[in-house]
């Protein structure tokens, strides 16, 4: 009894007088991605779907108060350019990190979270209440912060492992057109394998370009792009000249 009562207790809202409320862990509402697109499940009141946007046109979003967060879902082979679709969650207050199928935390940075949902591994979001004396101590641990660290990278990176091979198989096409689809399925399977070769080089290079970023930030996974560029452009010059 004495052990339940503290777990009451130590969930209690400071900010009620005489009333004991108990707040979850987690937010009573997801974004579940799938086929049809993006869903609101559990609490829908706590979401609001503000719309789609072109990637890298210019838009503004709604002025936002501290009680709420602006989430984009990226994906970048939707249309031509690619959209972000955004919601605005609330927040309550609480300083919140997002969970993605359950494993992966990212951390909200001024008010706003980016999630790339193109290569479909992104299942479910998720939204975790940020205990306040933790952040006062001096944050996650470092295990935590590497695993922030290395999200953020990813999210950031131009290029995403074996991107290329998942633009360029589908399997969809199979059983239309007369077998005509079929054919055109054929095609895609010989350009993926084609791009896998591909995308095992630029993968390779993307990992060391992200333990570059959690040593040396930003400039540290340039300067491996920019040396594994360069000894490209002396390979293919040595080809032509040789």
């Amino acid at each position: 009894m004495l052990l339940l009562l503290l777990l009451v207790l130590a969930g209690c809202d400071p900010e009620t007088e005489g009333k004991v409320r108990y707040k979850p862990v987690l937010l009573p509402v997801s974004l579940t991605v799938g086929p049809d697109g993006v869903a609101v499940e559990g609490e829908t009141s706590f979401v609001t779907p503000i719309g789609e946007f072109s990637i890298g046109a210019q838009y503004s979003l709604p002025p936002r108060d501290g009680s709420t967060i602006y989430v984009l879902l990226r994906d970048r082979k939707k249309g031509k350019t690619g959209f972000d679709r955004v919601f605005k969650v609330q927040s309550g207050r609480d300083q919140l990190t997002v969970v993605v199928n359950g494993t992966t935390t990212i951390q909200v940075e001024n008010g706003q979270v980016l999630i790339d949902i193109t290569g479909g591994a992104v299942k479910k979001v998720q939204f975790k209440r940020v205990d306040q004396a933790a952040v006062k101590e001096g944050g996650d641990s470092f295990w935590g912060k590497t695993d922030a660290k290395w999200s953020k990278g990813w999210e950031s990176s131009l290029y995403k492992p074996f991107v290329l091979t998942r633009w360029a198989y589908d399997d969809s096409t199979i059983d239309k057109w007369c077998g005509l689809g079929f054919v055109w399925f054929l095609m895609r399977l010989a350009m993926t394998l084609v791009l896998l070769l591909v995308d095992l080089v630029l993968s390779s290079i993307f990992l060391v370009a992200q333990i570059a970023y959690l040593i040396f930030e930003a400039t540290g996974r340039n300067v491996v792009w920019g040396i594994a560029i360069l000894l490209g452009i002396v390979a293919g010059a040595r080809r032509l000249l040789y």
